[in-house]
């Protein structure tokens, strides 16, 4: 999660953060939820088990029209996902807004070998 307090989300952001190497087993909702402005890279992120939408975005919640306030960049290798495909499937697209601020929260099965 990427996240800014409520009473400061139009005066900060998180920028240029990188997510290199890592594994996600298991959210039960989404690998990324973006909860601020900003940017954030992903390579050779791996998923698998994830019980939504693999990106939540929804910015600093001003839902401009050109969409949201955080960006998602693809540095490939990121592969993976759940129910509803692979977790990075064209939501690193620039601004592209996914936000659902209470999706169901799914079990994941427990944990196995990698």
């Amino acid at each position: 999660m990427l996240v800014s307090d409520w009473p400061v989300k139009d005066k900060v952001r998180i920028e240029n953060a990188h997510f290199k190497d890592v594994r996600v087993d298991g959210t039960g909702t989404s690998v990324v939820s973006a909860r601020v402005a900003g940017s954030a890279s992903f390579e050779n992120v791996d998923a698998r088990n994830v019980g939504a939408v693999g990106v939540n975005n929804c910015g600093s919640f001003n839902f401009p029209a050109t969409g949201s306030e955080f960006t998602l960049v693809d540095r490939g290798g990121n592969d993976g996902g759940g129910t509803t495909g692979p977790w990075l499937a064209g939501w690193e697209l620039p601004n592209t807004l996914t936000c659902d601020d209470r999706p169901p929260v799914v079990a994941p099965p427990a944990p196995g070998p990698w």
